[in-house]
């Protein structure tokens, strides 16, 4: 038997690929194709990063830390209630206790009003007049989730305040931004 002539030119001959033992044909055209799958597969991976970044600076959720103060200015402090508002669209998503041991442990709170923007919180300590603050402490901290900008624009109405014995005491409270964002902190942003 005679050999098959070769064809002499090579840019119409078909790529051999051997796999597996097996010897496939492949061809320009098949090439060709394959490549320009694969461009088009990075430019549409390039335009879902850069459209996640836009989203992502537009709606990052951060977290706020907000300091509640009571001032019972020479009255010791043995119970308070309080209603706390922050701006529309934020979200509270924790309530922790204050910095006197009078008021460490969290305070009483509504769970299902706490999933909005405003939440009423309360305490009572029966510890002796010298075991209780007196002046201005924080009595608890607010946790909050935004979407937008942090702004100091919190509300807070005391209810009701108390000395010992359940004497009604008149405080003045406020709330401040306790911390810097986390976000901002990674994105080196004040």
């Amino acid at each position: 038997m005679k050999a098959a002539p070769r064809s002499s030119r090579r840019e119409e001959a078909p790529f051999e690929r051997r796999a597996s033992g097996r010897s496939t044909k492949v061809s320009l055209l098949t090439s060709a194709a394959t490549i320009w799958v694969m461009a088009f597969a990075m430019m549409v991976a390039f335009a879902v990063t850069t459209h996640a970044q836009d989203f992502k600076a537009a709606g990052t959720p951060r977290f706020h830390a907000v300091g509640i103060f009571v001032d019972s200015t020479n009255q010791p402090l043995a119970a308070y209630q309080l209603e706390f508002a922050a701006p529309a669209g934020a979200k509270i998503v924790g309530i922790e206790g204050g910095e006197h041991a009078a008021f460490k442990e969290a305070p009483f709170y509504d769970a299902k009003a706490m999933q909005h923007e405003r939440v009423i919180i309360g305490a009572f300590s029966t510890a002796a007049a010298d075991k209780l603050p007196t002046g201005r402490t924080r009595v608890a901290t607010i946790h909050l989730q935004t979407t937008n900008q942090p702004t100091a624009r919190y509300e807070v109405q005391v209810k009701a305040a108390a000395t010992v014995g359940g004497k009604k005491i008149s405080v003045h409270a406020n709330a401040e931004e306790k911390q810097r964002n986390e976000n901002d902190k990674e994105s080196g942003e004040k």
